[in-house]
Formats: C-alpha cells, structure tokens, sequence
C-alpha cells in the first residue's frame, strides 16, 4: 500500500506523512500539481491526498478531476485550509464527490497540530477512512 500526498506546505506535509508511517504505510510526496500528476503516472496508489492551492489556487482541484477522470478505483482526498472557513465542508461534502469522487475531507486547523481528522463526503458517508487502511 502506497500513499500519494501532493502538498507544497512541508508542516501539511510531513504530519500526514507522519500519521501513515505509524501504521506503517509507505509515503511518497509531490510538491505540486505538476509533479503530483507525474508521479501519479509512474506508480500505483491506494490513496491520492492533495491540496487544492498550490501553484494555482485551484491546482490541486483540477489534479484530483484528472485523476478521478483517469479511472483511478483508489482513495481521493482533499487537505485543504478552505475547510476551516464556516460552511465550506458542509457544501464540499455534496460537490466534491461529483467533481472529483473524493471520499474525505482533512481540515487543516487540526493538521497543523499534526492531528488528521478525515471527514467522509457522501461519497463515503458512514465509512471511516481508517477502517480501510
């Protein structure tokens, strides 16, 4: 099992990495958009974890569309400090799994304090993602 985490934050970064080694899961990082898709090509993923603002403020929206679009059957989720805004959640959890199938949410405010929180979308509603792991 093999994770993909796309974040150009190293904190972000390195807490996730953190939470999967514990679990002894295999991590590998892409700084950005770019580099996240070429990776994604190289190797096979069991999850794709990725920002939304890197070197745009959208990159890491349309990388999880591409990805989803490509057929992948794995795990998409978006970290992203838009959630932390009030409400933005709530009305991802219904746009995003059309968008991009993306099955959890991990909110940044709690990331930063290397605690990651996955909330499922209706994509995955009632499934905690730990449970898949």
């Amino acid at each position: 099992m093999k994770i993909l985490i796309v974040d150009d934050n190293d904190r972000y970064a390195n807490n996730l990495k953190a939470f999967f080694e514990k679990r002894k899961i295999e991590t590998v990082r892409a700084l950005d958009a770019k580099q996240g898709w070429e990776m994604f090509q190289k190797e096979i993923f069991h999850t794709v974890i990725s920002d939304i603002t890197m070197e745009t403020q959208t990159s890491g929206l349309f990388l999880i569309r591409k990805i989803y679009k490509s057929g992948f059957k794995g795990n998409i989720i978006i970290a992203t400090t838009g959630f932390d805004v009030s409400g933005v959640m709530f009305v991802s959890r219904f746009l995003l799994p059309a968008f991009g199938g993306v099955g959890w949410m991990v909110p940044k405010v709690p990331l930063k304090r290397g605690k990651v929180v996955f909330v499922p979308t209706n994509l995955k509603k009632g499934l905690k993602f730990e449970e898949i792991l």
